[in-house]
């Protein structure tokens, strides 16, 4: 089939103008990803990214370990409670050989210690470890040894549900976005400053975690001007995480 000079240069200009447009939206994607922290734990740029490997932490003595809904063991240090010993969980609360805790519910809450006493320091301060857990099927969820490279709408969508998880306050700036990878289990980390009571700013650090059937989102979060009480220990906490069948 033969075609006019004119036909063929029309179609070589489509074929331009198509090839830069999508060039230009790959390397807006890029940019946004960049300005959102997804490369942050990045250790290697290319078609396939690795995440950076951070170790797991060895609490010391006096924190408390908890398996919670047989699912996967998470430590805390003594400085938080759990919410309300009237709680279902709380109750619940059972020694076993390993020494730790057993809480056999889906959504768990620790807070500053004392706050279920009343106490006026603890209400001089804020903190929350907050735990929701979401069953599945079988293949509904990553594998916890596993990571997908998150494409812009993925990273929208993280960013979107932590503005619909901040309790009605405002989220300031933009979330950041990024897989953390802790010993071999990756999990997706959303990080954002919210306002809280009293013109406070609040530090907001959610993780998922996937694990075939199971989702479990870890939410930690203090007030920020009281960091120096908080951000060591809560950033500790995410890497004492281990799922039980590992």
């Amino acid at each position: 089939m033969k075609y006019s000079s004119k036909i063929v240069f029309a179609l070589v200009l489509c074929a331009i103008i198509v090839t830069k447009c999508y060039e230009s939206d790959k390397k807006k994607e890029v940019r946004e990803k960049y300005l959102s922290g997804y490369y942050d734990n990045v250790v290697a740029k290319s078609t396939k990214i690795e995440i950076a490997k951070t170790n797991k932490f060895l609490p010391p003595e006096n924190w408390n370990q908890y398996i919670v809904s047989n699912h996967f063991f998470i430590s805390v240090p003594p400085t938080v409670e759990l919410r309300n010993v009237d709680d279902v969980y709380t109750q619940e609360i059972k020694k076993i050989e390993w020494h730790g805790h057993k809480i056999n519910e889906d959504n768990v809450v620790f807070q500053q210690k004392g706050l279920s006493d009343n106490s006026e320091r603890a209400h001089n301060t804020y903190c929350r470890i907050i735990i929701n857990i979401q069953k599945g099927n079988p293949g509904d969820f990553m594998q916890c040894d596993e990571f997908e490279d998150l494409e812009l709408d993925d990273i929208h969508f993280f960013q979107s549900l932590a503005i619909e998880n901040s309790s009605g306050y405002e989220v300031i700036g933009t979330p950041s976005v990024r897989w953390v990878r802790i010993e071999d289990i990756y999990a997706i980390e959303v990080e954002y400053i919210r306002k809280g009571v009293d013109d406070n700013r609040t530090n907001v650090n959610s993780y998922y975690l996937f694990n075939d059937s199971i989702l479990a989102n870890i939410i930690l979060s203090y007030r920020q001007k009281d960091a120096n009480l908080w951000e060591k220990d809560f950033s500790n906490v995410i890497r004492t995480f281990t799922w039980n069948n590992k």
